[in-house]
């Protein structure tokens, strides 16, 4: 009976014409976004590994000089794309694909996670194919069901269906199937040209991952979709005119598609605000000097230092040291200042966890905000990613920090500073080399979106069903 209904259903879409129309218009917009990104994936990763080419020989060239002038100079890296990228461009227009890393500074992306919807819920001026889908797809399975039974309430249709001993559950059942089955028509095609792309982009080692990723992001996108056309047929069995539901379908698409990512984003950045650039480095700076927690700061950190120095080489002064005693000093300023930058680090993170939970609340009213958030995971354009790589570039700061201050230490006697290194051994600091982490990691981390995302499916399959048992003529 389902079956029979759904085929009906299908039919009935195909001949009425509209949603060819409009679904065709949708996948040639999100075609065109799809192309575009395609393009700028291709020319931006080749920039990004010229642009590492170049840095890492920008390093080697340098004149010689003090080591730490060199770790001062610093290395530029730059985060590499998945191929998803093509199709999801999330957080990469707001936080930026380089980073620089020197000597005193702990490398992290000033973007706050909040910062996404801001930009994101302007809407259409998203250029990526997945906010096209989950903007423009969300309106049609929106309308597609607030109309699809309150137009045949007013035609009388549904007196006649309802006449011949249908079960109003089975039918409505039938017709959510159509509806599905008729928007999956075009949508398969342009996931299969998706997919195709996909794997032109991807590297041979990666094709296996992209493919995983690529296939869970189209699931989340599709529950989203079905999530929404289930809301559109309980609006349309609730009302009694198909221009009532319409402007009730169109009224739920604003809200929980525009405004209520905007809203939440500042509510987010309101209720657990980060502190500005100038607050953080003050806080890194205080800490530094006075210490924390019983910690004491740099000056008495300095002078045990010195004491433990002379013990240990028997001498008397930091002049009769057989070793650079500067290089110490500077290992010993690297440790104190990074453990200070991870204790600031931490909170800003724990800020970060708060404005997330306070986004990830407002899909109670926004499934919009889950399906962005899961299909930026998957494509590995969230901040978990952008963190992962921050996380990898900073372990190679602190990498090329302590080579160089290996090398004072080396190369000078006593309490000496002045020295020269060249390009020799600024070759002892290796390249740059990120491994991005695997679908299954990025799953992990994308369990709280795509839970909410079920959620709202099966919330959306409950309120249809008992919407369906109350259906009248």
């Amino acid at each position: 009976m389902i079956a029979t209904i759904a085929r009906r259903e299908m039919l009935l879409q195909a001949r009425d014409g509209r949603l060819l129309v409009t679904g065709l218009l949708v996948i040639v917009l999100i075609g065109a976004a799809v192309i575009a990104g395609w393009r700028d994936h291709a020319r931006g990763e080749q920039e990004r590994s010229l642009f590492a080419e170049r840095s890492y020989a920008q390093w080697l060239d340098q004149p010689p000089k003090h080591p730490h002038r060199a770790a001062s100079f610093g290395i530029y890296v730059a985060k590499p794309e998945s191929p998803l990228a093509i199709f999801e461009s999330g957080l990469r227009p707001h936080a930026g694909r380089t980073l620089w890393l020197e000597a005193h500074s702990q490398t992290a992306f000033s973007h706050a996670p909040a910062d996404d919807d801001l930009a994101a819920s302007a809407g259409l001026g998203e250029r990526s194919g997945a906010a096209l889908l989950q903007l423009l797809g969300a309106l049609l399975a929106l309308v597609l069901g607030a109309l699809s039974v309150a137009r045949e309430r007013e035609t009388g249709q549904l007196r006649q269906i309802l006449a011949q001993n249908v079960s109003a559950a089975r039918w409505v059942a039938g017709k959510y199937v159509g509806l599905a089955a008729a928007m999956a028509v075009p949508l398969l095609p342009l996931a299969i040209v998706v997919m195709a792309l996909l794997l032109t982009v991807a590297e041979a080692g990666e094709r296996a991952d992209t493919v995983l990723r690529a296939f869970a992001a189209f699931v989340g996108n599709g529950v989203f979709l079905l999530a929404m056309l289930a809301v559109g047929m309980t609006i349309s069995i609730l009302v009694r005119s198909s221009r009532t539901a319409l402007v009730a379908a169109l009224a739920i698409w604003v809200a929980s598609s525009l405004l209520a990512p905007r809203v939440a984003a500042h509510l987010a950045r309101t209720l657990a605000p980060t502190p500005d650039a100038a607050t953080y480095a003050k806080a890194i700076g205080t800490e530094f000097a006075t210490g924390f927690e019983g910690e004491p700061g740099w000056d008495e950190r300095l002078k045990r230092l010195e004491r433990a120095t002379l013990e240990r080489y028997r001498v008397a002064s930091l002049d009769d040291l057989p070793i650079g005693f500067s290089g110490l000093r500077m290992h010993a300023m690297s440790e104190w200042s990074d453990r200070i930058a991870e204790r600031q680090y931490a909170r800003l993170l724990a800020i970060y966890r708060r404005q997330e939970r306070i986004r990830m609340a407002a899909v109670a009213v926004s499934p919009a905000i889950a399906a962005r958030s899961f299909s930026h995971g998957m494509a590995g354009m969230d901040w978990p990613h952008y963190r992962h790589f921050a996380d990898a570039a900073e372990h190679y700061r602190r990498g090329f920090n302590t080579v160089m201050n290996d090398l004072i230490v080396e190369r000078t006697r006593g309490d000496a500073w002045e020295m020269l290194a060249d390009r020799d051994d600024w070759a002892r600091v290796s390249r740059f080399v990120y491994q991005p982490p695997s679908a299954g990691w990025a799953l992990q981390q994308a369990v709280v979106p795509a839970s909410l995302l079920m959620v709202w499916l099966f919330a959306g399959w409950s309120l249809l069903w008992i919407a369906a048992r109350r259906l009248r003529p």
